[in-house]
């Protein structure tokens, strides 16, 4: 079924999730402006005052990757990353969804998973020495940075599942099934994944087996 192109698509559970991610995402972004700081006052010192700081320095490479690394969840809630989209395009819309769920179950989540649990052993054994710079003069805690890792990829993986939930529910709304009865048990749930269909003058909701 072709849509117009002005139609947004919302389902609840989805933005709540990417709500949460964003939200988290906005507040890291922050970091961006602190780093600029540490490395004007880094360029000062070095070149005005011939003194440069090893702990700014490392503090740098520490801030950039927070930043950095927040922001690879943020990019999955805006769609950002980029992907061969040449193809993507000419693809009708169910296959672009299907190609999707294959991606983000067979390729992004078990990367995820496993860089989660191998970080958490990483964060775990540098605190557990008590892990700092090799240099003398650098910054202590080495276990505060890379406990980034896990932090980072869960909420990577918060985004990932937020993005399924989309595809999955976006291809069976697609697909118009035929309405079967809900149990009263699960209206809750039935509502948080039903399909609201958004443009600008005019917003109904329907839900994957027809317009409600």
């Amino acid at each position: 079924m072709n849509q117009p192109n002005d139609l947004e698509y919302r389902i609840p559970i989805v933005d709540a999730l990417n709500g949460f991610v964003q939200r988290i995402g906005q507040v890291m972004a922050w970091s961006n402006v602190l780093l600029i700081g540490i490395i004007l006052v880094q360029v000062v010192l070095r070149y005005g005052f011939n003194n440069g700081q090893v702990y700014l320095e490392e503090l740098i490479w520490h801030i950039y990757a927070v930043g950095f690394m927040f922001g690879l969840s943020f990019a999955i809630t805006n769609d950002s990353h980029i992907r061969v989209d040449i193809v993507h395009m000419n693809l009708s819309r169910t296959a672009q969804h299907r190609w999707e769920i294959f991606g983000l179950m067979f390729l992004l989540l078990p990367f995820i998973v496993v860089i989660f649990l191998h970080s958490v052993e990483w964060v775990y054994y540098s605190y557990q020495i008590g892990e700092s710079s090799q240099n003398p003069t650098g910054m202590p805690y080495r276990w505060v940075v890379k406990s980034v890792i896990p932090i980072s990829f869960a909420l990577l993986f918060i985004a990932a599942i937020a993005r399924l939930i989309r595809e999955i529910t976006l291809l069976l709304h697609l697909a118009r099934e035929p309405e079967e009865p809900y149990p009263g048990r699960v209206s809750m749930l039935r509502h948080l994944f039903r399909v609201q269909e958004q443009s600008d003058d005019v917003t109904r909701t329907t839900d994957k087996h027809g317009e409600g």
